[in-house]
């Protein structure tokens, strides 16, 4: 026969002393629930805005700015200030022909004297850099004949390049 002896066991905490995980995580659940809704609707939205943000400063690199976007006319509103033409607005602006290597441009802008500018632009890449090369004319109010170019130059080349 074999002689079984009982041990006690360790007694066990009652049910009742012990804080059980499924009734804490119920009393914080709502709270816990709102805290991740408030951070989705959050966190979701500021996502997209960074998103967006990275697109329009990495399209900058990978695509020329097309003749009537805004990179474009800064740039040349930038241009026509250098040589103190003010026009009353950037508009028409034409694409004369595009393509990845190079985009064409022709604007007829007005000057508050009644005068026009004629710009003929084009963005073109030099290594990774997007450049500029425009040529600018002024035709007088009421006149025919276009005055001979005023201005033609490259813009962001460096000094010593010849071209």
């Amino acid at each position: 026969m074999t002689n079984t002896k009982r041990v006690p066991m360790a007694k066990e905490p009652s049910l009742g002393n012990r804080p059980s995980s499924t009734s804490s995580r119920a009393a914080r659940s709502p709270l816990s629930k709102n805290n991740r809704l408030a951070l989705r609707l959050l966190a979701l939205p500021a996502i997209g805005v960074a998103a967006v943000l990275i697109f329009n400063g990495l399209r900058d690199r990978f695509a020329l700015p097309e003749c009537d976007s805004e990179t474009a006319k800064h740039t040349l509103s930038d241009v026509l200030k250098q040589l103190k033409y003010e026009p009353l607005r950037y508009e028409p602006i034409k694409t004369v022909s595009s393509s990845k290597e190079t985009v064409v441009c022709n604007a007829v802008l007005p000057l508050p004297d009644g005068a026009t500018v004629i710009v003929d632009y084009s963005f073109y890449w030099q290594g990774d850099k997007a450049n500029m090369k425009y040529s600018v004319s002024r035709k007088a109010p009421g006149s025919s004949a276009i005055s001979p170019p005023r201005a033609t130059a490259y813009r962001n080349r460096p000094p010593s390049a010849s071209g």
